[in-house]
């Protein structure tokens, strides 16, 4: 078995086109290293595991979710080299929880293989229903599971708030990767652990139906949802003056209209390649640079948009 891990968060995302000519047969993107909806192709072989661009959040599995029934629908097979050998290079461009998740189960396939995996399906499609819904699945604030939760994903968590995230350096990314396989593995086993959840946030700016935020705690998400915020823009401040912007609702039944706010923030960008992207529900600001707009800026053009 031969699966390796090709970790770029300084490339801007690609089209399907140009992932297919830069790589060699046996590449699969994840969660968002290609911009567009999941795409099989059987000569290559080729695959793209996304529910960002291009598609109904709700109804379309998070990329953990569907590589994990990929794998016990066949991938494997598809992905075996002419010496009978799985094969896979897998390209990412973050270590959030759904590409720790999503490579774990490539790396970990003997584990994902058999359908009645309760604690493994249990941890997908929770982590599936979270990352679908921004955070916002409506899991009572006092499930236990969420503690876990907490702990297997903590390592990311804690790059994120460190400002480390933004510095996008391929080890340190590959480095969380590790770590959080790692835990999983654990809990898999019953050895894993809890860590009790931190869910404070900063409200900076209230709007029509929507809030400005700070998020200071790891599970800052599940904080919001539970006050009863249901549309947001989460803002940081990265190195190089640059902002990070996190702009979602709880579903596509909230009025918040996301996809027209991120092409309104992509023509106030003047953006090129590196764009302002994401679904119907969760978008953010440039993977790559960040935004110039200050949030005073994405304020005025939020606002501008509602009122």
């Amino acid at each position: 078995m031969s699966v390796q891990l090709i970790m770029r968060p300084q490339d801007v995302p690609l089209t399907w086109e140009q992932f297919i000519k830069q790589t060699k047969p046996f590449a699969i993107a994840i969660d968002g290293y290609v911009a567009d909806g999941p795409i099989d192709q059987l000569a290559g072989p080729r695959c793209n595991f996304n529910h960002h661009e291009r598609v109904h959040r709700l109804a379309t599995r998070s990329t953990c979710e569907q590589i994990l029934i990929a794998i016990r629908l066949g991938l494997f097979n598809l992905f075996k080299n002419e010496n009978g050998q799985i094969q896979m290079d897998v390209y990412a461009n973050d270590c959030d929880e759904d590409v720790c998740l999503s490579w774990f189960l490539l790396s970990k396939g003997f584990m994902a293989e058999h359908v009645i995996h309760p604690l493994l399906n249990r941890l997908v499609n929770m982590e599936g229903a979270l990352d679908a819904t921004a955070g916002a699945f409506p899991f009572p604030i006092s499930l236990p599971v969420l503690e876990e939760l907490a702990w297997i994903f903590d390592p990311y968590r804690r790059l994120r708030l460190s400002g480390e995230l933004y510095k996008k350096n391929p080890e340190t990314f590959k480095s969380v990767v590790t770590d959080v396989s790692l835990r999983i593995q654990q809990h898999l086993a019953g050895q894993g652990d809890r860590l009790p959840l931190n869910t404070k946030y900063e409200t900076t700016y209230r709007g029509q139906g929507w809030v400005m935020v700070k998020e200071h705690g790891p599970q800052a998400r599940t904080g919001m949802f539970s006050d009863g915020i249901t549309a947001f823009v989460s803002v940081s401040q990265g190195p190089g003056q640059n902002w990070t912007y996190s702009v979602g609702r709880q579903s596509s039944f909230i009025p918040f209209n996301v996809p027209a706010i991120l092409n309104a923030l992509n023509e106030a960008e003047e953006a090129t390649d590196d764009r302002w992207g994401g679904s119907d529900i969760i978008g953010g600001s440039p993977r790559v640079k960040g935004s110039k707009l200050n949030p005073d800026k994405v304020i005025k053009i939020i606002d501008g948009l509602i009122n």
